[in-house]
Formats: C-alpha cells, sequence, structure tokens
C-alpha cells in the first residue's frame, strides 16, 4: 500500500525577529496526505491546512492564532 504524499515548503521566522528582515527566514517541508489536503477544495483552505498541522509539529498547539505563537508563517507553496 503506498500513499500519495503532498510536499509543501513552508516559510517561517520566529515572532522576536525583525520584521523585514530576510536573513532570519527559515524554510521547512511539510508532508500532508491526501486526505489531510483535499485537492479539490481552494487554494487558501488547503494552506491553512499545511499552517494548522506546521503549529501541530512545532508547537504542540491546535489553533492557528499568531498571538501567543513562537514562529509565524510567511509564505506556502507546492514543492
Amino acid at each position: 500500500m503506498s500513499r500519495n504524499l503532498i510536499v509543501y515548503k513552508v516559510d517561517y521566522r520566529k515572532q522576536s525577529d525583525p520584521y523585514g528582515d530576510d536573513r532570519f527566514i527559515k524554510t521547512t517541508r511539510i508532508k500532508m496526505t491526501p486526505d489531510e489536503v483535499n485537492q479539490t477544495d481552494g487554494y487558501w483552505l488547503n494552506h491553512h491546512n499545511v499552517q494548522k498541522k506546521f503549529f501541530k509539529i512545532y508547537e504542540n498547539l491546535e489553533n492557528t492564532t499568531y498571538s501567543g505563537n513562537k514562529y509565524r508563517i510567511t509564505r506556502v507553496r507546492k514543492a
């Protein structure tokens, strides 16, 4: 049984880093299964699901509000 994984590149930085300074931006890859990201749904809904998984992996949080998080996502794109 093979699972087709969909890979997204997520650019992120710490909340405490200066805004607009590209030196602090890091990139990671988030692997999603087809049931986590439905390809028939809209573009922004898929990216919201990727953001939710990023915060679950990196911060063990279920919500994606930026108020108390350690990281800020600057860009999500398909790899």
